[in-house]
């Protein structure tokens, strides 16, 4: 997220030690800064509680109370709190929390960023990223925190693929506040738990589950349930099962998902106890994919006594490709029974269904339970004999060679009949892409056959559901009584862009607000004299009618201000601000520059500003008041005495004469002192200068 000024702030000091610097981030509760530590001469963050919240004592003091419980949180992959405080700032009292000041970006945005770039997270990536969450929400909950509100939203990730969970004492105080009021749920309703639907008591597993939505959204693309209707999202947590997660996204291992389909369990008793219990299973199942990725020999063992199997491995087979096959079709509780390690598994096997329960295998001493199963398996084998018979007289030919098709039955008593004849007749699939859902099941009845719709794609030009994808393919041979997996459309509701949004404040109360529509939303920025952040163009335009789930791209004005992020360490350029788009000759160009120091400068340098044509040669008859020493608000600052935080707000005039030709001209500055220029080491956003030249373009303006 782009910083934003933090405006009449900027040289406040909350309890005269905090400067706010620039605002990073804001949500319906609280507003994040990016401040200097002046006292620790160190950058952090700080969140200010808004008004709203801050006007009742209740709960105040219960997020300080858990603020100070998190802040004794000490983990790698916890955000960390500094400090607690409240002060009063231009008569408003300020409640914050200073935590650790982390580069990166939110997992929600890198999930979406990595999406539109074509480079979605890979199945060892996001497991690794969960890993890392689950061993700082279990580290608090090793503690007694629960964290109550994760999503990916409150999940930092840093440029090289570090993972830190923020947001526990104000999560916590909020929950603690409303535990009380059957009437209010907290949370966001679409990585909330079961439990937190109903308003019940919350637990480590809550947490838990929360973090296995985020795990479900990261592999399968998409959230395991999705709707507008915040009352049906609860409903559909505590009732409906997610799509498998394989339908979504074929290449996730059937362990995996066997651990997200625990962690998604309703029931709280059925998930991993707690997130550190979670981070050892995913731990174990990273490990396993290093050594499965390896070619294993299987040597015989000893005995049965040994408790680790029978020697029936099959030397130089590649267990990752074993697992990662799925049978076609098979079902739930087919997989949980693939899942269960025979008598004669290899060591491996064992190992790998211990990750998905958590157990920890047997190391030594007789195995019963092995030779149970071996007896079960005999027992089995020889119950399967009468079926062998009829499977070999199913297929036996009559007097003119053809083949005599027979149904086998087992009855609920467990006996098995059969009937002979041309009772399974192949009929070959039609094409059913571009039809409507009902044609395509007259189709499907007329051949005596079923339908399943396993996706429904939002489609806000769909009038009615329209069948897009099929399994089996058109002219696949299949059996009467088969059942055809549909793709289909699912008509949208549509809203109306407002017209009111055009000139509006774009604010965190309104974007919650269009959110509540059930649109995203995207903000961009634009040079405008509009006041800043005012909504100043809309796509689609205002009057356009825009699907629920769709994209409102919003694009707001600067209010005059050019971001530059220039560094000339010590020195910073963060920003100009300028009063006008255009102007005519004879009038004064004016503008301002926000300097700040990272570093103590130590030497006294001038300020140069240059109008020159678009060539690089100057402007005949231009008068700046520049070469001077730096200002604050008019007041000299050398820059001798700036020190490390220290920020300059400094305005420039330039005289245009009255015979300036039209056209566009570039405005530069810089600094300099007897020996040279101060030389710029990154341009930020502004164009690279040729080596040497080490002025800043500060804006291309246009005279009319």
């Amino acid at each position: 997220m782009t910083d934003q000024s933090a405006n009449s702030q900027n040289a406040a000091l909350l309890n005269g030690r905090y400067r706010l610097l620039a605002i990073v981030a804001g949500g319906g509760m609280a507003t994040v800064y990016k401040a200097q530590d002046t006292l620790l001469n160190r950058v952090v963050a700080i969140k200010t509680l808004r008004e709203k919240f801050a006007q009742e004592p209740q709960f105040v003091q219960r997020f300080r109370e858990e603020a100070q419980a998190a802040a004794n949180l000490n983990h790698p992959n916890i955000v960390t709190i500094f400090d607690v405080g409240s002060d009063a700032v231009n008569g408003t009292l300020r409640n914050y929390i200073v935590m650790e000041y982390v580069e990166g970006q939110d997992l929600k945005e890198a999930i979406r960023d990595r999406a539109i770039s074509g480079r979605p997270f890979t199945i060892e990536e996001a497991v690794g990223v969960i890993r890392q969450v689950s061993e700082g929400v279990g580290y608090a909950h090793r503690r007694g925190l629960v964290h109550c509100d994760l999503k990916p939203q409150n999940v930092i990730i840093t440029p090289d693929g570090h993972a830190k969970v923020a947001d526990f004492g104000i999560a916590r105080a909020y929950t603690t506040m409303v535990a009380e009021r059957v009437d209010v749920v907290w949370g966001t309703p679409q990585y909330f738990s079961p439990e937190q639907a109903t308003g019940a008591q919350l637990t480590p597993a809550s947490d838990v589950y929360s973090i296995g939505v985020i795990l479900y959204e990261m592999l399968g693309g998409r959230l395991p349930f999705e709707t507008r209707d915040p009352r049906e999202l609860a409903r559909m947590h505590m009732t409906v099962e997610p799509t498998e997660l394989h339908l979504l996204n074929p290449n996730v291992p059937l362990q995996l998902e066997a651990i997200v389909r625990r962690v998604l369990a309703k029931d709280p008793g059925s998930r991993y106890r707690d997130a550190d219990q979670l981070a050892r299973v995913l731990t174990s199942y990273l490990q396993q994919g290093e050594e499965l990725t390896l070619r294993q020999t299987f040597t015989p063992q000893p005995s049965l006594s040994t408790g680790r199997g029978a020697a029936t491995g099959t030397p130089g087979v590649n267990r990752t490709s074993q697992m990662s096959q799925r049978p076609t079709g098979m079902t739930q509780a087919g997989a949980a029974q693939a899942r269960i390690a025979p008598a004669g598994a290899g060591v491996g096997q064992t190992r790998m269904t211990a990750a998905v329960t958590g157990a920890t295998p047997a190391q030594g001493g007789t195995d019963i339970l092995l030779w149970l199963l071996a007896g079960l398996t005999i027992l089995c084998v020889l119950g399967l004999i009468p079926v062998w018979a009829l499977v070999l007289r199913a297929y036996n030919t009559t007097d003119t060679g053809t083949l005599i098709p027979v149904t086998l039955v087992v009855t609920p008593t467990g006996t098995v009949t059969s009937t002979t004849g041309n009772t399974l007749q192949p009929v070959a699939m039609p094409l059913l892409k571009g039809v409507s859902v009902a044609q395509a099941n007259r189709q499907l009845a007329a051949l005596g056959l079923k339908s399943r719709i396993t996706e429904e794609r939002p489609d806000p030009a769909a009038t009615e559901a329209i069948v897009l994808a099929q399994n089996p393919d058109p002219g696949t041979q299949v059996f009467a009584g088969s059942t055809v997996q549909l793709v289909v459309s699912k008509p949208e509701q549509t809203q109306v862009v407002p017209a009111e949004l055009m000139g509006q404040l774009f604010t965190a109360d309104l974007s919650q607000t269009l959110h509540t529509v059930g649109w995203q939303i995207d903000v961009t920025k634009k040079f405008g004299m509009q006041p800043e952040g005012t909504i100043i163009q809309l796509d689609p335009p205002a009057g356009a009618r825009l699907g629920i789930s769709e994209t409102l791209h919003v694009t707001v004005s600067t209010g005059g201000r050019v971001d530059l992020n220039v560094n000339m360490s010590p020195v910073m350029i963060d920003y100009a601000r300028f009063g006008q788009e255009s102007y005519v000759a004879g009038q004064t160009l004016q503008f301002s520059v926000l300097w700040r120091a990272v570093a103590s400068v130590g030497r006294d340098y001038r300020v140069f500003v240059h109008f020159l044509r678009m060539d690089g040669t100057p402007a005949d008859g231009v008068r700046t008041n520049g070469d001077r020493t730096p200002m604050n608000n008019g007041v000299p600052v050398p820059t001798s005495r700036w020190v490390a935080g220290m920020q300059v707000n400094d305005t420039y005039e330039i005289a245009l004469p009255g015979n300036l030709p039209a056209g566009d001209y570039r405005v530069e500055i810089g600094l300099y002192d007897d020996r040279s220029r101060l030389r710029v080491i990154d341009y930020g956003n502004t164009p690279p200068q040729p080596a040497g030249v080490n002025s800043v373009l500060v804006r291309v303006i246009r005279v009319n």
